[in-house]
């Protein structure tokens, strides 16, 4: 009896162990699960609070000079996404947009113009390619992939407004943009909307 007695404690003994090991492994499983799940979901907030930069590349009748990019145009595509974005949720039912976002981290792109600057809303020229920069810049859509239905005054000579979509019409925004003396054109505000609007 005292052999059974003792394999019995024996037993206990061994599942003690076991069961202790397997609430460790639990744990620590639990542990870097949760760690995981919570540091996937803040980059996923961080990416969709923050504008996405992407390189820009316009399509133009022009030919293609292959100048590398200026120090100013690569600076502003390395900018860190900053935690003072203001994005503000509309919900009014009436309203086209959707929501609106204010980014201070927002830089000029660069230019290549002189100043005085003038505003051209011209295709071919260089200041309308340096607007749908900014524009793209703003809403992290590459410029080729963007529909442009309308770029014109926004309320003054350095001020202009846009209205875009993606090409697959997803996506509709509102850019306002303000020309920045000796350093081009800079996003001030987006809009995303519901529906497009061909004007402002």
């Amino acid at each position: 009896m005292s052999s059974r007695f003792a394999k019995r404690s024996k037993q206990r003994k061994v599942n003690r162990v076991l069961n202790t090991f397997i609430a460790i492994v639990f744990a620590l499983i639990l542990f870097f699960g949760w760690k995981w799940l919570f540091a996937n979901d803040r980059s996923v907030k961080e990416t969709n609070a923050s504008p996405q930069l992407a390189p820009v590349e316009v399509e133009t009748n022009e030919p293609s000079n292959d100048e590398p990019p200026s120090e100013t145009e690569t600076e502003t595509n390395e900018q860190q996404p900053n935690d003072n974005v203001q994005e503000t949720v509309v919900e009014d039912p009436n309203s086209n947009v959707i929501r609106e976002i204010v980014n201070p981290s927002w830089q000029p792109i660069g230019t290549t113009q002189s100043e005085p600057h003038v505003t051209q809303y011209d295709k071919n020229s260089v200041d309308w390619k340096e607007m749908l920069d900014a524009i793209s810049y703003a809403t992290g859509i590459s410029s080729s992939d963007l529909i442009v239905w309308f770029i014109g005054n926004g309320g003054s000579p350095n001020h202009a407004v846009a209205t875009v979509s993606k090409k697959d019409k997803t996506e509709h925004y509102k850019v306002f943009i303000e020309w920045v003396t000796n350093e081009g054109w800079k996003p001030t505000k987006v809009q995303q909307l519901k529906e497009i609007e061909r004007r402002p």
